[in-house]
């Protein structure tokens, strides 16, 4: 057998060497060739010599390669082209669109602007290299794999990814080995246009099915009785029936550009401030509608919010009392299934499973520690049961004194005890009677409490207290605990044929710290609920905020999640500093001192690259000085200038953002300025221990 050939790719980022590595390995050329890949900054003169051939990604890559280059060592500048897989969000955009096009090199960024039109996405592309000032009237950026220089203002980041390899310069790299690339057994050009059939069979499959599905939504929601109305996170309309229309005079208004700003203010005033996933009665104008709102979620992110209201008279009036009355007695269960927002498989598959334990009467076990959710498991259960017409009744164990336990759970009779209603009080069993009965906490129950709760289980029938007439129940009961039920029973705490009369069905909820792709959706949907509530404009987490959460333990789980995305909404601006996170330390991102100090190393390299350490470390020595604590630019352009740095607006507004990208500065909102991180200061003790040991 032949030795292989030995190829060398090099380019400017590790993002782009990750990006066509992968390319070339999954059109096959390993068959072939041994192919390494290296940054520019990974090179040496020596390392060079062992390859028959080396791939540059760029002419400006290559004026960097150059000096490396042995003399008759071969090379090709490939040529690229986008990512046709990853194009699928450009070709939704209208015709004529601005969108920023952002690049960190300008013969990349007019490269792949030159591609895009090719290809007849005809968008109005504005190039933008970091350093610029952005234009806020610009809401949407295009990078072809660097998000992190997209201006923050942006709400809307299509990322198609790094350019890859064009074929044609797969088939000179095959001719330059005198190899065929279009033989039986390469199939390269097979192999390389695969992308474009898959995406090219996506996109008409899904225009095919969206046409027949938006004709029959048409048809169901114009032929519901209920009012529809459907609008965006920017509060534009975007679906609504005539019923709908009618109440809220939308048929005056046209059918384009329609916002829930121009109805009246308060119908708009009660759909935002109306809670997610409740039933509600809201009286709007002197009517009094049944209403309900709920979250749209593609892709794991809030894409819409939907409204579905109907006059309360116009239902029976035998419902609308069942309806309010049971509501007052907090009988009834809000939440379904489609309310447990995931895309992790185990919760999906445990959903799965909980449905169909649903249709059975047995007992229901949930685990799941604190904050995982587990009443909104247990009413989920109930409404996809046929039992889901009859009341739902919820009991905490942790939340009921004992000596009030047992006359709330089983009634008592008149003149039970001293200070006992005349007229006796029907307990929470006889409530739920042909309905679910939740017991929340279970493991906390008392001594006393387990012994009847034994009884009731066995028998299906209670005795109130003070009372000898037995009643029958009809009841299925969903109980739930965040503790360990063995080590209860160990040391005598809970009866063990207790344990095995309610661990019939059991569920297990998991943990948040082991379902920790479902942060950034739980992240997004809290986000939209605070900023309706608070009435605020829109924020989103900082890349590192979301890293850092998904680093968190999260003991309270998603119950604490709640309240930490509640408390950035109250401080925070548009965006979310890792720093403003209740939890945050200063080294809970790094695990250990080395790796500390190869990232400080790294930001350091990167700095001297770019040619402006020193003023960089002189700024920062100035946002470190207690006396200062925030700067405007103009303060920093001011001190810069004494010491010797003088600096365009333009080009200190650069330097911030790369000071803010390594997360060395905090740049905060309105007038508050520019102050230095915890890792700033880090980098600053790195710079000067470097220095002393020179």
């Amino acid at each position: 057998m032949l030795e292989k050939n030995s190829i060398l790719l090099v380019t400017y980022t590790k993002n782009t060497l990750q990006t066509l590595t992968a390319q070339l390995t999954e059109i096959g050329l390993q068959d072939y060739f041994n192919i390494d890949s290296r940054t520019v900054d990974e090179l040496d003169y020596l390392s060079l010599k062992k390859y028959s051939l080396v791939l540059i990604t760029s002419t400006i890559v290559y004026k960097m390669v150059k000096p490396y280059l042995p003399e008759n060592l071969p090379y090709f500048i490939l040529k690229r082209t986008i990512n046709y897989a990853k194009i699928r969000e450009l070709l939704e955009l209208p015709k004529g669109t601005k969108v920023y096009l952002v690049s960190d090199l300008k013969q990349s960024g007019e490269e792949t602007i030159a591609i895009l039109r090719e290809t007849g996405i005809d968008l109005d592309y504005i190039p933008y290299y970091s350093h610029e000032k952005p234009n806020k009237e610009i809401t949407i950026a295009l990078t072809a794999g660097e998000p992190q220089l997209v201006p923050l203002h942006i709400k809307k980041v299509i990322n198609i990814g790094s350019r890859l390899i064009d074929i044609s310069s797969l088939v000179e790299l095959f001719n330059h080995f005198q190899l065929s690339p279009f033989s039986s057994k390469t199939h390269l050009s097979a192999r390389f246009m695969q992308s474009l059939v898959d995406i090219s069979k996506e996109l008409s499959d899904e225009i095919f099915r969206s046409k027949l599905l938006q004709q029959s939504l048409e048809s169901i929601i114009q032929n519901m009785d209920e009012a529809v109305l459907v609008y965006n996170n920017e509060l534009q309309i975007e679906v609504f029936n005539q019923i709908a229309g009618d109440f809220l005079e939308l048929e005056n208004m046209g059918f384009k550009n329609q916002s829930l700003n121009d109805i009246n203010e308060t119908y708009r005033e009660t759909f935002i401030n109306l809670a997610v996933g409740q039933e509600s009665f809201v009286e709007m104008n002197g009517t009094t509608f049944y209403m309900r709102k709920k979250r749209v979620i593609i892709d794991k992110e809030v894409h819409s919010t939907l409204i579905i209201f109907r006059k309360a008279d116009d239902y029976r009036k035998i419902e609308h009392d069942f309806r309010f009355k049971a509501k007052q007695r907090n009988l009834v269960a809000r939440y379904h299934f489609d309310d447990i927002m995931t895309g992790n498989d185990s919760v999906i598959n445990m959903i799965h499973i909980a449905e169909r334990l649903a249709k059975s009467n047995s007992t229901i076990l949930i685990l799941g520690e604190t904050g995982t959710g587990k009443e909104l498991l247990a009413q989920a259960i109930h409404n996809h049961s046929p039992r889901r017409l009859h009341p739902f009744i919820g009991v905490n164990f942790s939340a009921i004194s004992e000596s009030l336990m047992e006359s709330e759970l089983f009634g008592y009779e008149p003149g039970a005890f001293t200070g006992a209603n005349k007229n006796g009080h029907i307990g929470m069993f006889e409530q739920a009677h042909q309905g679910s009965i939740f017991l929340d906490e279970i493991g906390d129950a008392s001594a006393v409490i387990q012994n009847r709760l034994l009884r009731v289980l066995q028998e299906r029938q209670i005795m109130r207290v003070g009372g000898d007439r037995v009643i029958p129940l009809d009841v299925r009961v969903i109980a739930a605990t965040n503790k360990d039920f063995h080590q209860l029973i160990e040391e005598g705490k809970f009866r063990e044929d207790l344990y095995y009369r309610l661990n019939v069905l059991p569920l297990r909820l998991l943990p948040l710290r082991e379902r920790k792709d479902d942060i950034p959706l739980l992240i997004n949907i809290f986000v939209k609920e605070f900023q309706e509530m608070l009435d605020r404009s829109a924020f989103v987490f900082s890349k590192a905020a979301l890293e850092l959460c998904q680093e968190y333990h999260w003991p309270g789980n998603i119950r604490e999640l709640r309240n930490v995305v509640e408390y950035t909404a109250h401080i925070s601006g548009d965006l979310v500093y890792k720093e403003e996170l209740p939890f945050y330390t200063a080294n809970v991102s790094y695990q250990s001192d080395s790796h500390l100090e190869q990232a400080l190393k790294e930001i350091e390299d990167d700095l001297r690259r770019k040619g402006f350490l020193a003023e960089v470390v002189m700024l920062l020595e100035f946002l470190n000085y207690k006396e200062v604590q925030s700067a405007g630019r103009g303060v920093m352009s001011d001190y810069l200038s004494q010491k010797g740095f003088h600096l365009t607006d333009q080009q200190l507004r650069y330097r911030q953002t790369i000071l803010h990208t390594h997360e060395l500065i905090i740049i905060e909102k309105g007038r508050k300025g520019t102050r230095i991180a915890k890792k700033g200061e880090k980098f600053l003790q790195y710079i000067k221990k470097a220095e002393a040991a020179v």
